[in-house]
Order: structure tokens, then C-alpha cells, then sequence
């Protein structure tokens, strides 16, 4: 028996199918989609606060992109190029009585790794002195309270969201091909002359031989329910706006036929404010220590690109409440 080829198997095969090991096409259309939604449920993160403030030399894109892979940005000066930089970093060191770790250990822009003070401490002194105060050198900025990355959110929704695409697609061409044609080869050409003349929509179908028809035309229905379609769009519509409350972007529901009523409208709307202020409270305090300590003006707030509808209108001056 033939040795299996590892390097090929394991290198050129899934190179040659884009990346992939499996050729199946279902599954490579379910796993590309899902990708999809992971960017683009990772790009909504991202862009979703408002820095001011920092200096140029701090990159906000970097920053958030720490806070979503790593759950954790430090910002601190560089004292060799004397600028401020928010850099991926990890704890060092021992915690205080808080949980705070006393260090961070950062990456600087020469790619040297450095350990920061991140709380005041006293160097060791002599019996009966007083030890030097080493004021903290950094700020830690984390994504919420339990200093934990979203990528689980992305991670759980993107695969239910790209499986119900996957799902509407599939329903979608079942509709298309409802029917099984059972036909020998000698009336196969019969049967796709037929089959053919009926997608086309012709008002009448013509054979030349009227028996055949009996015995070729015998076909197993694969019809879908025609409900299942708008069904899977509402459930996929419900899906994305649960997730969406989680991230705490703001969504509406587009399902319901009756109009939305001044309560379910506040109700969403303190779900999706609670849900933000899970990671807004976090980058907040952190801008508060970076102001102190580097003396800026740092703020950090929710991105409204339509304040008028946080106001309970709509961008035409019309009440909220609008049927959805």
C-alpha cells in the first residue's frame, strides 16, 4: 500500500483549494461565509467608540484591535523617542490586593520588550529610611470589566448566522428544483426537451410520442413549504439583532407587522445602552488615569452617526415609533 504523501496532503492540497483542506463545496461556501461574518462582526467592534485626544502617534485602529484579539492595550511614554504609544502588553509581576497587576510587559517601537510600573511603588531604601517613589509609567486599558476579549460573541454568532445563510440558500434552489424525473436513457432526451419547455414557460409542451408519456413522467416532488423561506429570513433577522443588542449596537426589529410601541422601543433601547456601557465604562476610567498621568484630554465616547434617533426621532423630526 502506497505511502500517503503528508507534504501533499497537508501543504499543496489545501494551498490549491484555497487554503481549505476539504473540496466538498457545501462546506467550503459554509466555512467562507462564516469567515464573512467574523470580519465583519469583528469590524463593528472595532469601529464602534470614539477616541479624542491622543497625540498622532497613537493608532486608535491598533488600540481597538488590541482590546477585540488581546483584551488588553497599554499606553505609556517612550522616553528614547519621548512620544506616547498604545501598544499590545501582558501583566507582569505580582497582583495587588485589587487584582491589579503591579507591571506590564510591552513591545516599543524597537521592538525591545519593556517592564512598566503600572502603579506607584518604592524603591528599596536602608533601615530606618524612607525607599524612593516610582511613580507608574503606564496604563492598561481593557475591553469591560471582566477584562475579557468579545471574540467569543463573534465566534459563537458568526457560525449560527453563516449556517441559516447557508440554510436560506439551500431552500432557496430546492424551490427552483422541486421535482425528481425518472427516465431510462432512451427517453432521456425526451425528458429534458420536456423539462426544458416547462422552464422556459411554454403555454403547451409538445412530444412526438404520446405513450412514453405515461411511463417517462414519473417524478418524486421535493416541493418547500413556501413559508420556510420568509421564515428562515426572519429567523436569521432575529438572530442578527440579538447579536447585535450584545455588541450593543443599536437594532430595531423589522419582523414585527404592528407598529412598535413607546415601551418595546425604550425597553430595547436600555438593553442596547446596558450593553455598551459594558465596554464603555472600562475605556473611560483608563482615559481618566491616562489624562493624570501624561497630562492630555483624552476622551473616549459611543460613536452616534444618527443622535437624533437616541433622541426618540427619527433624522426627519417624525415620531420613533414607526412600523416595522
Amino acid at each position: 500500500m502506497a505511502k500517503s504523501d503528508a507534504v501533499m496532503n497537508n501543504f499543496y492540497v489545501p494551498h490549491m483549494n484555497g487554503g481549505r483542506r476539504n473540496n466538498n463545496r457545501n462546506m467550503n461556501q459554509q466555512a467562507a461565509t462564516e469567515m464573512m461574518y467574523i470580519r465583519i462582526l469583528s469590524e463593528l467592534c472595532m469601529n464602534r467608540f470614539e477616541w479624542k485626544g491622543f497625540p498622532d502617534s497613537v493608532d486608535v485602529r491598533f488600540l481597538e484591535l488590541q482590546l477585540l484579539w488581546r483584551g488588553l492595550a497599554v499606553v505609556y511614554r517612550d522616553r528614547d523617542n519621548d512620544q506616547i504609544f498604545a501598544v499590545q502588553g501582558s501583566g507582569s509581576g505580582h497582583t495587588n490586593f485589587l487584582d491589579e497587576p503591579i507591571a506590564f510587559t510591552v513591545i516599543g517601537p524597537d521592538m525591545k520588550a519593556k517592564t512598566l510600573s503600572a502603579v506607584p511603588t518604592y524603591k528599596k531604601a536602608g533601615k530606618g529610611e524612607v525607599g524612593e517613589r516610582v511613580d507608574a509609567q503606564c496604563v492598561p486599558i481593557y475591553p469591560n470589566y471582566m477584562r475579557q476579549p468579545e471574540l467569543d460573541v463573534i465566534y459563537l454568532w458568526a457560525p449560527k448566522l453563516a449556517k441559516l445563510d447557508r440554510s436560506i440558500e439551500i431552500t432557496a434552489d430546492n424551490m427552483r428544483k422541486t421535482k425528481v424525473v425518472a427516465a431510462n436513457e432512451n427517453e432521456k432526451l425526451t425528458a429534458l426537451n420536456v423539462l426544458k419547455q416547462v422552464v422556459e414557460g411554454q403555454e403547451a409542451v409538445f412530444v412526438s410520442d404520446n405513450a412514453m408519456i405515461p411511463s417517462m413522467m414519473q417524478v418524486l416532488d421535493l416541493s418547500v413549504d413556501p413559508l420556510t423561506l420568509p421564515n428562515l429570513q426572519i429567523a436569521k433577522s432575529k438572530m442578527w439583532n440579538e447579536c447585535m443588542g450584545l455588541l450593543g449596537i443599536n437594532n430595531a426589529n423589522q419582523d414585527k407587522k404592528e407598529r412598535l410601541v413607546a415601551a418595546e422601543v425604550s425597553a430595547n433601547d436600555d438593553q442596547v445602552q446596558a450593553s455598551r456601557n459594558v465596554a464603555l465604562n472600562e475605556r473611560q476610567r483608563a482615559a481618566k488615569l491616562i489624562n493624570k498621568m501624561f497630562g492630555l484630554n483624552v476622551t473616549v465616547d459611543y460613536k452616534e452617526d444618527h443622535p437624533a434617533l437616541e433622541a426618540g426621532t427619527t433624522p426627519n423630526g417624525t415620531d420613533k415609533e414607526v412600523e416595522a
